[in-house]
């Protein structure tokens, strides 16, 4: 269950799968995961006498489903598809969602692409039914990606299913551009002479501080609905999930939890207060910017790359740092474990590319494809000064990497070189990523992996709960249900079946751990 980057071994399944993965990988190097740029294309011949050059692989175009970001529109002509048409004569064609119901319409059409860009949920759900082929029969194909895996047994856990079966890859090595952290107008704040809150009791004051110097603000802002509460959560000792109680190792649902009900009753003053704003249930991406950049809202949570972005927005001095998370309850304030990647590539059973898809992920998971889809190309993209390289003037913040080139954008990548990205970062940012290091939960909100029968059993029962949880919880922070139905709202969760729930998981948690010692 608790799957962090901090390496593990593999358990009795995982293990098998990644024996098998090592042993396939033999000949010409191409299972080290060290191929140069020089080399060869993982399709080249080995062992050929012949001074002739090497077969081109086969011309293939493959169809690709990728969610659709704000912040960076996807373009077709982006030179990550240029790059890797140069180095595996694939085409990609690049589709994306429309809304959340998109991946499931795309399944059911009867025309699927050949790709898929899934977060493991989707993959375990969609994988069984038949939708997504088992990775695992075809990782002898896949030479880089096997090494990979077996170099990195955490991620090859989180994307194991209990049979052994690979309905996805993860992506790899931009997780820390998944976190969502706090920050806040630093400029305001030194103007008022205010200081960083530590507490929450102290975001309060604060907050009503600032309301008093701009009454048509909202001083608190965020923008990811009843889901925020998923990054609170951890400033308050628990996620409010079902998760891994890093103090037991026992599975906890941390909606029962008394740290919960105070972070609901911060909420819901806020809300009264009138220190968030009225739609904080439907913020979208472009709302929320606009609060940032008119002197509407001045603290905040929100993926750490969004300091960064809106601060080029911002004028007159204004500017976002870095926000220590403040305590809420018990004795250490944490954000979410989130350093890691939840993206990843599902195939299509129906695919009639089979081939090329295999060639995409082989080369996605190479050194080579780290490398040129992480950086680009030499003279193209950056140049080498004192043995380093650096991004050409042309970019100047890490954002336009994704916005003008496509690199470390959803489905063009497999590994991601980190650094790439955060050399274009200033002081500033930098700071926060160092910062954010320090503040992760021991655990990530995730859960152990499940069976078809075990999902089944407990699926209504789950869809009740976290419904009723939904709705209850919106309306005790909107102030429609008063505080004192808390014990109430605690004892209609039982009803609805937590235990239950608490229990499958559990089975699923000591199942893993039983296959990890």
């Amino acid at each position: 269950m608790n799957t962090n980057r901090n390496k593990k071994k593999v358990g009795a399944v995982a293990l098998v799968l990644l024996s098998a993965m090592v042993a396939g990988c033999s000949g010409s190097g191409a299972g080290t995961g060290t191929q140069s740029s020089s080399s060869p294309s993982p399709s080249a011949s080995a062992g050929s006498n012949s001074a002739s050059p090497a077969k081109a692989p086969e011309a293939a175009t493959l169809r690709l489903l990728t969610d659709l970001s704000p912040a960076w529109p996807v373009k077709p002509d982006w030179a990550v598809w240029k790059w890797v048409k140069e180095k595996t004569n694939i085409t990609i064609k690049q589709e994306t969602q429309t809304g959340p119901e998109s991946l499931a319409l795309a399944i059911a059409s009867g025309d699927m692409p050949d790709l898929f860009s899934v977060f493991p949920p989707d993959a375990q759900k969609y994988g069984p039914q038949g939708a997504f082929m088992d990775l695992s029969k075809h990782m002898d194909k896949m030479p880089e990606l096997k090494a990979f895996l077996a170099s990195r047994p955490d991620v090859a856990q989180r994307m194991t299913s209990p049979g052994g079966e690979i309905y996805h890859v993860l992506n790899d090595g931009a997780g820390a551009g998944n976190q969502l952290v706090w920050f806040y107008r630093d400029d305001i704040f030194k103007k008022h002479n205010l200081q960083e809150p530590k507490t929450w009791d102290e975001v309060y004051t604060t907050a009503k501080q600032l309301k008093q110097l701009y009454p048509d603000s909202y001083p608190f802002l965020f923008r990811h609905g009843i889901n925020t509460l998923k990054y609170f959560g951890p400033q308050f000792g628990i996620y409010p999930s079902f998760y891994e109680d890093p103090g037991t190792g026992k599975i906890k649902y941390g909606v029962t939890d008394p740290g919960f009900k105070k972070m609901v009753e911060y909420l819901n003053k806020f809300y009264k207060e009138g220190l968030i704003p009225p739609d904080w249930l439907s913020m979208d991406y472009k709302a929320w910017t606009q609060f940032v950049t008119t002197n509407k809202s001045f603290m905040t949570i929100q993926f750490i790359g969004q300091i960064e972005i809106m601060n080029t927005q911002l004028q007159n001095g204004a500017h976002l740092k870095f926000m220590a998370p403040p305590l809420g309850n018990g004795s250490k304030a944490y954000i979410p474990k989130a350093d890691l990647e939840e993206y990843g590539f599902a195939v299509s059973s129906k695919t009639k590319n089979l081939d090329a898809v295999l060639r995409y992920l082989n080369f996605i998971y190479s050194k080579e494809g780290k490398d040129i889809l992480s950086w680009g190309k030499e003279g193209e993209t950056y140049k080498v000064e004192n043995g380093k390289r650096k991004f050409l003037p042309q970019f100047k913040e890490p954002n336009d990497l994704r916005k003008e080139l496509g690199i470390m954008t959803t489905g063009s990548y497999g590994l991601a070189d980190f650094n790439a990205s955060l050399s274009l970062s200033n002081e500033n940012e930098q700071y926060s990523f160092a910062e954010a290091a320090k503040y992760q939960f021991p655990t990530i909100n995730a859960l152990p992996p499940l069976t078809g029968d075990e999902k089944s059993a407990i699926a209504a029962t789950e869809d009740q709960v976290n419904k009723y949880y939904e709705t209850s919880v919106t309306k005790f922070i909107m102030g429609e249900t008063p505080m004192t139905q808390w014990d109430a709202f605690l004892g209609e969760l039982d009803k609805l079946g937590v235990k239950k729930l608490i229990d499958t998981y559990q089975v699923g948690l000591d199942r893993l751990k039983k296959n990890t010692k």
